[in-house]
């Protein structure tokens, strides 16, 4: 008998017994359902993250002031604020532009993680930057209307400022144009000279478009009334000289801040390779916590096909017996009933792609979390719930097989 027609007597099987087949198919629809969902999201978070990384510059490695052992510190370009030690000076900010070869440039900065920001009536709870004009070329930072902070605000020390689109729709709204308006950081008065555009997500979730940037000496004088700076990025010629000028400024540091051999550094260097590394090994732990719990449903879809069809072995026994008196061998009978796990399996792993494929959807607009579906995950919901089909369906085809026609009829 042939594959062929094997299988027209499994979909006949099947087409006659359909609540039966119903709850087989709903079993595994269940598992291939949570194990795209899972695949998707997984894959569309790994592009998130490859874009946050983006973000945060594949040429530029961050310094921060304070020592590995300080608390974690997170700034702008991955996340939150935090405390920072009084470490990093502009000069050395300087003499990493001066000394360390293959640096394009270096931007040096200080920040508050949070600070009230006032126009009229109205309040905002915004991070405040001192930032000096070379923050805009090493950041990619787009100004949509007026200027960013230039050299000669910085060396004047002006009381002016660039925000971002967050910070404009929390205190002007659609109905003001923010240039030329005073807000008050801390208290005191700045003019809005550069509205910013959009810059999105940083590399640990933060808006980046909900800053204030100030010229930087004006910070440290007249906000912060400090002389340290919270880190400086630094941008390399090429991104293959990132480990050694890591290595470079790591040296240059340690001899301008006096550190000994084995003595703890006060500074810190973070580089994309370690941000991506952070990041994918958060989303790697959440990934296998998923794909366990997609394994659980598709073994209980397995089990379930799997019992249906031992009930079905003993409910058809005497299709089987009559089959076998006309020439149907021990074989074939295995092969249909092993055709009919599979099929099941095949078209309940399609209803749980397109079950998994609303799910997705549904779970972008509730949790704005992206959700990337390519053939890969096709192929594997497919192959998955083909395979347990067939291992579902292995014990069950052997005790049909093992059934004798005399047995089959007598029954």
């Amino acid at each position: 008998m042939t594959t062929g027609r094997l299988l027209g007597q499994a979909l006949k099987g099947l087409t006659r017994y359909r609540l039966r087949t119903f709850f087989m198919m709903a079993g595994i629809m269940v598992g291939i359902t949570v194990l795209t969902v899972v695949l998707s999201a997984g894959m569309g978070a790994r592009e998130r993250i490859m874009e946050r990384v983006r973000v945060f510059g594949l040429e530029n490695l961050m310094v921060w002031a304070g020592g590995p052992t300080d608390q974690t510190r997170t700034g702008p370009g991955l996340g939150g604020g935090s405390t920072v030690t009084a470490t990093l000076k502009l000069e050395d900010a300087q003499a990493i532009s001066d000394q360390v070869a293959h640096v394009r440039d270096v931007a040096p900065f200080a920040r508050e993680g949070q600070m009230e920001v006032q126009w009229r009536d109205r309040s905002f709870t915004s991070p405040v930057f001192g930032i000096t004009p070379e923050w805009q070329d090493v950041w990619d930072w787009p100004v949509d209307r007026g200027s960013f902070i230039t050299a000669e605000d910085n060396a004047s020390m002006a009381r002016v400022a660039a925000i971002g689109p967050t910070v404009i729709r929390e205190l002007f709204g659609e109905e003001e144009d923010p240039l030329g308006q005073v807000i008050q950081v801390a208290g005191i008065p700045f003019q809005i000279t550069g509205v910013l555009g959009e810059k999105g997500t940083s590399a640990g979730g933060g808006d980046m478009d909900n800053r204030v940037f100030v010229p930087l000496n004006t910070y440290l004088r007249r906000v912060a009334n400090q002389d340290y700076l919270t880190g400086i990025r630094v941008q390399v010629e090429d991104i293959r000289e990132m480990e050694s000028v890591s290595a470079d400024i790591t040296a240059l540091l340690k001899e301008r801040h006096g550190i000994a051999p084995g003595t703890p550094q006060d500074f810190r260097i973070t580089t994309p390779t370690e941000v991506t590394a952070m990041v994918e090994e958060m989303q790697g732990t959440f990934d296998l916590f998923l794909i366990l719990v997609a394994g659980i449903a598709l073994v209980v879809g397995g089990v379930v096909v799997a019992n249906i069809m031992l009930l079905s072995v003993g409910e058809r026994r005497g299709e089987i017996g009559l089959r076998m008196a006309v020439g149907a061998r021990a074989r074939h009978i295995k092969r249909q009933f092993l055709l009919e796990s599979a099929a099941v399996a095949f078209f309940g792993g399609i209803g749980g792609i397109v079950l998994g494929m609303a799910g997705n959807v549904v779970m972008e607009r509730i949790t704005e979390t992206p959700a990337l579906f390519t053939w890969h995950v096709l192929a594997a919901g497919l192959l998955f719930s083909t395979v347990v089909g067939i291992l579902a369906g292995l014990h069950p085809a052997r005790k049909a097989a093992a059934l004798t026609p005399v047995d089959a009829l007598r029954s």
